[in-house]
Order: C-alpha cells, then structure tokens, then sequence
C-alpha cells in the first residue's frame, strides 16, 4: 500500500506539472515577445499588405507586449533607412516606442486597452517582399472603417455649419439689440428733453395763476 500511495502522488504531481506547463507555454512565433497581461493567440503575416496581425486577448487593466521583429520577417524602410511602423489596435492607432535596433532585428513596446482584441503592424517589407508601389508605409483600413470616419466626418461638418450659422443669427441679432437700443436710448432722452420743458411750462404757469391769485384776492379786499 505505500508503494501504490507514494506512486498515485508522483502521478499526480507529474500531471500537475504538465497543466502548469501547459498554462504557461507561449504560442510559437517566428519573433520573440514578452507579454504583460498580453496572450496572443494567433498571428498572420500578409504579403499584400505588408502587415503582421496579432489576434490578442488582454487579460489585465492595462497590457503591454514587447516584439523583436527579425528585418527579413518584417521591417519599414524607406529611401534606404528605417522608417516607422504603423501599429493598429482594433482600427484605432498606438503609440509605440521602438527599444532596440540593431542590424538584424527591431524592437517594438507598446500598451493595450483590455478591449482589444487585433493587434496589426503594418510595414514596408515582409518575408523578403517589398511593397512595390511605394516605399511608404502602408495603410490598410477596411471599407467599413473608412465610410465610418467618412460618415463621422460628415456628421461633423454638419454641426460645425449649423454652429456657424447659429453664431452668425447671434451676430445679426445682436447687432439689431444693438442699434434698437440706439434708438431707444435717443427716444428716452427726447422725452427727457420733453419732461423738462413740461416741468418748466408747469412751473411757469404756476406762477401765473399764484398772480393771478394775489391780485384777485388784493381786489375782493378791497370791495
């Protein structure tokens, strides 16, 4: 019985180590990375494109992959130096910083969101293949996320015209409030003006009549 029990436990142990070798190995790729919070589960590398596709799945709040990308699997030249990638996640583009260069080889380090789920980076040559047309970096967005900015575009010239035009009738009005607050302000004084010669006619007719007053009175004391 203890050789049976002291045997069911190297049995177990050694199946433990193999589900923890398991959960640890790295997918195998033609480049060397190192993950924080970063698994990546498939890559794809496009001739036509020119662009190294990463299917990732960030398992922290903020992930960051680190690629040393060999010159020949993929690089970004033009007119004889390097030049930069251009690194895409989910449509949107991330800053990088590029750690190390050597002869052979580039080294990209850069964060990602824990919603993204593509990473691409898209350069000038891979496996060898030059982009033929150009020697710039290429861009490859798809159709949808073209007509998406195009339509956000739109939207936003839109409002940006009805702000102006808002801003123009504001204009207008204010100027109108401005020149019938002209006007109003010479009104008032006119009937200033007005009250005034008003109060001096009452005054003087005032006197009158106190004359007149006196001089009736004076002559009823007499009679």
């Amino acid at each position: 019985m203890p050789d049976l029990k002291a045997g069911f436990a190297l049995a177990v142990f050694a199946l433990v180590g193999m589900l923890a070798g398991v959960a640890d190995a790295k997918l195998s790729t033609p480049f060397e990375y190192v993950s924080n919070g970063v698994d990546i589960a498939n890559y794809d590398l496009d001739n036509s494109d020119m662009v190294l596709a990463l299917d990732v799945k960030v398992t922290d709040t903020k992930g960051s992959l680190e690629l040393t990308l060999d010159r020949n699997l993929i690089d970004s030249r033009y007119n004889g130096k390097d030049d930069s990638f251009l690194v895409i996640a989910d449509g949107d583009e991330v800053l990088y910083k590029e750690t190390k260069t050597t002869q052979k080889s580039r080294t990209l380090k850069f964060s990602l969101s824990p919603d993204v789920e593509l990473v691409e980076i898209f350069g000038t040559h891979v496996n060898g293949i030059t982009f033929a047309q150009s020697e710039q970096p290429v861009v490859n967005i798809q159709n949808d996320q073209l007509q998406k900015l195009f339509t956000e575009s739109t939207i936003l010239k839109e409002k940006n015209g009805k702000l102006v035009d808002e801003i123009n009738k504001l204009k207008a009005e204010n100027e109108a409030l401005k020149k019938e607050n002209k006007k109003l302000d010479g009104r008032v004084f006119e009937l200033q003006n007005l009250v005034s010669a008003m109060d001096k006619k009452v005054k003087d007719l005032n006197s009158v009549v106190s004359e007149q007053v006196k001089t009736m009175f004076k002559w009823f004391s007499r009679k």
